[in-house]
């Protein structure tokens, strides 16, 4: 089987991890991922192609490999409305071909804010019954309709995990002698409830519990990735209202071996209950009102250094039997049959 993962520039590498993990983990699958421009971020994984920047021939490799492939995934990125099924469009017109009526299995990669804007338009759009499978982070998945079409995915980096190195690494940065580090990095504050964040932090006198709280914004993914190994708890986002979820920022932070909270609301616990057949998930929950947030935080901040890491044990267990490389390319490969 060939897959082809294409988007505008892949903003959170997401589609070309998934990529990368089946073309290494499944001998029976060719993956690549094929994108307009290169990431704007400097992660480990690079696309396959950047087609407004590689040679004349690389652009020939990948228009036959899109010819050549079983099933197309493409993330929609940009704008709302006149995006809509936009890198479909886009592709097409640029390497001339017809993938809108090719016979191939065409599969969507919903993005977050683009679809939570605009679902109904994207719901109800001619083209959403050519589709062969509609995928969406776990916060969207529950403004999609929920037919058998409809898939929540994990956020994913592709990691040989190692369970070992991971709980070492939080015990040390538990039994450090020094004041334990709790972080936010809003990408942008004003969408991630930094502000809310901020005043309940600030409310529970956390030094007593020898906590220090920093939040940063607008750093690089280098200067992010320094933080997350440095801190001990992770705070993603508090977004009330049904907006919660998580994606890979959390995911990092967790690899990191950071215990970390999020919004999570009670259609993300029905999608991760849809992919595992359980309602655990690898994020603690923030809350959904300032109450919750203070409550939550509160209380886990009382714990004693053991109950810091069996929550930490717990979630490295969870991420080492859900997001190792055979179990997503299991899962992957059982949504393209």
């Amino acid at each position: 089987m060939k897959i082809s993962f294409i988007a505008e520039n892949d903003w959170a590498n997401v589609l070309t991890e998934y990529a990368y993990c089946l073309n290494t983990h499944n001998k029976n699958i060719e993956a690549k991922s094929i994108c307009f421009r290169p990431h704007p971020f400097n992660y480990t994984l690079q696309h396959d192609y950047d087609l407004h920047f590689c040679p004349e021939e690389q652009k020939l490799e990948a228009k036959q490999f899109l010819e050549e492939s079983d099933v197309i995934i493409f993330g929609e990125e940009g704008h709302p409305l006149e995006y809509t099924y936009r890198t479909l469009r886009e592709f097409s017109n640029l390497l001339g071909l017809n993938l809108i009526n090719s016979n191939k299995k065409l599969c969507i990669w919903h993005p977050g804010s683009l679809y939570r804007e605009n679902y109904d338009f994207y719901n109800n759009h001619p083209l959403r019954d050519k589709i062969y499978k509609h995928f969406y982070t776990m916060g969207l998945y529950r403004l999609s309709p929920k037919s058998k079409t409809d898939y929540p995915l994990f956020p994913y980096q592709y990691n040989n995990f190692n369970f070992e190195e991971y709980i070492t690494f939080f015990e040390q940065k538990l039994n450090n002698d020094g004041i334990k580090q709790i972080i936010h990095i809003p990408s942008i504050p004003e969408k991630k409830g930094t502000y809310d964040i901020n005043k309940v932090i600030n409310k529970l006198n956390i030094s007593q519990y020898n906590f220090e709280y920093n939040w940063y914004t607008k750093v690089t993914h280098p200067q992010s990735l320094q933080y997350k190994q440095n801190s001990l708890i992770y705070i993603d986002q508090f977004a009330p209202n049904l907006k919660g979820g998580y994606g890979i920022a959390s995911l990092e932070a967790i690899l990191n071996s950071n215990i970390t909270f999020s919004t999570i609301n009670s259609k993300v616990y029905e999608a991760f209950y849809k992919i595992t057949g359980s309602y655990e998930t690898p994020v603690l929950s923030l809350g959904n009102t300032i109450e919750e947030m203070n409550s939550n935080l509160f209380k886990f901040l009382s714990l004693s250094k053991n109950d810091l890491y069996q929550e930490a044990y717990t979630k490295g267990k969870w991420v080492e039997k859900h997001l190792s490389p055979n179990s997503i390319t299991q899962f992957i490969t059982g949504l393209l049959k």
